[in-house]
C-alpha cells in the first residue's frame, strides 16, 4: 500500500538540508503507477563533518573529566573519614596527628586543660551518652578508656583508645588512629626520636636525682604509672616506691627527701575541697623549701603525646639542679 501523498510531501529538517520533495513530481509517479525513484543519500560538505567530529570529540572529554572528578570525590570522602572524640586523652592525640579530621572534641575541649587553639574550641562537642552520640556527625568516634559502652548502636565506626601508663602506648595508639584515618603521620616518627633522645639523655647522667610527684588535690604517682614513667626518661628515680597512684597524708608527704618536685594541676586543676598542696600550709613551705617545677596540667590527661614533653621538661629541670 503507497502512503498517502501528505506524508511523503514533506521532508524532516535533517535530512536533504531542510529542502521539500518536489510535490508534481511525486503526483507524477503516483498517477504513473510506481514509485519514485530512490533518493539518494543525503552528501554533507567536508567542513561540516569536520565540525562535528570535533564537537563530538569535545563533548566526550567533557564528559570524561567530569566523570573522573566525580569518581576522585567520591574516592577521597571514602579515604579521608572524619573522626571525634569523647575524651581530653583522645583529644589530644587527634590534635596532634589528624587536625584536619577532627569534627567534634570532648566536653573538656573548653577548659584550661585541653590543648586545642582558639579556632579549635569552636568545635562541636561530644561525649559518651548514648544521645549525644547519635547526633554527632563523624565517621569515627574515638573512645576514651572505659568507654564505649553503647558503641555498637551507631552508625559512626567505634574506635577505642588502649589504655596504658608507659611511653610505648603512645605508638600504640597513634597506628591506631592513623590506620582507621588512613593517614600516615610524620610526627610519629618524630615522637620516636625524642623519646631516643631522651633515653640516651638519662643513660649518661652521673647522678640520678629522687624526684616527687604531688598533684593539686595532693595525691602522688609511684611505680607503674606514667608520671613515673616521666620521671625515669628524664633520668631520674621515683621518690615514692609505692605502686599506683595514691594520696599520702600531709604527714607523710613532709618526710620525703626528694632532690626534685614536681606540681602538676596547680594553676589549671579543678577546684575543690581535697586541694590538699594548694591549701595546707605545711605542703606548701615543704614545697617552697625545695627545687620544684610545674609540669602543665594538660601535657599528661594520660600517657598521649603530651607524656614527652612533661619528661623533657623534667629532665630540663634535673639538669638546672645543682
Amino acid at each position: 500500500m503507497l502512503a498517502p501523498v501528505a506524508q511523503l510531501d514533506r521532508a524532516l529538517p535533517s535530512e536533504g538540508r531542510g529542502h521539500r520533495f518536489k510535490s508534481y513530481r511525486v503526483r507524477h509517479f503516483l498517477f504513473a503507477g510506481c514509485r519514485p525513484p530512490t533518493q539518494p543519500a543525503p552528501t554533507f560538505p567536508k567542513k561540516m563533518l569536520q565540525h562535528r567530529v570535533k564537537l563530538f570529540q569535545r563533548k566526550s572529554a567533557e564528559l570524561t573529566i567530569i566523570l573522573l572528578l566525580s569518581l576522585t570525590s567520591t574516592a577521597q570522602a571514602a579515604d579521608t573519614p572524619t573522626i571525634a572524640s569523647t575524651s581530653l586523652c583522645g583529644d589530644s592525640y587527634l590534635l596532634a596527628l589528624a587536625p584536619n579530621h577532627i569534627s567534634a572534641l570532648s566536653w573538656q575541649s573548653r577548659t584550661p586543660l585541653s590543648r586545642a587553639r582558639e579556632r579549635q574550641r569552636d568545635l562541636p562537642q561530644i561525649w559518651d551518652d548514648p544521645e549525644i552520640l547519635m547526633k554527632a556527625k563523624a565517621d569515627i568516634i574515638l573512645f576514651g578508656s572505659g568507654e564505649g559502652q553503647y558503641s555498637s548502636k551507631l552508625k559512626a565506626r567505634p574506635l577505642k583508645l588502649i589504655w596504658g601508663e608507659d611511653f610505648s602506648n603512645i605508638q600504640t595508639n597513634a597506628q591506631l588512629i592513623t590506620d582507621a584515618l588512613n593517614i600516615r603521620s610524620d610526627i610519629s616518627e618524630d615522637w620516636a626520636k625524642r623519646i631516643e633522645a631522651l633515653n640516651i639523655h638519662a643513660e649518661a647522667r652521673h647522678k640520678k636525682p629522687k624526684i616527687l610527684y604531688l598533684s593539686r588535690s595532693g595525691g602522688s604517682a609511684g611505680t607503674g604509672t606514667l608520671v613515673d614513667a616521666a620521671i625515669t626518661a628524664a633520668g631520674g628515680i621515683n621518690a615514692v616506691e609505692t605502686t599506683g597512684w595514691f594520696t599520702p597524708d600531709p604527714e607523710h608527704i613532709v618526710a620525703y627527701k626528694p632532690d626534685l618536685i614536681i606540681t602538676s594541676y596547680f594553676k589549671n586543676g579543678y577546684e575543690s575541697v581535697q586541694s590538699t598542696a594548694v591549701r595546707n600550709k605545711v605542703v606548701q613551705r615543704y614545697i617552697a623549701a625545695h627545687p620544684n617545677i610545674e609540669i602543665d596540667g594538660k601535657l599528661w590527661p594520660c600517657a598521649g603525646p603530651g607524656l614527652i614533653e612533661a619528661a623533657e621538661r623534667i629532665s630540663a629541670a634535673i639538669d638546672k639542679l645543682p
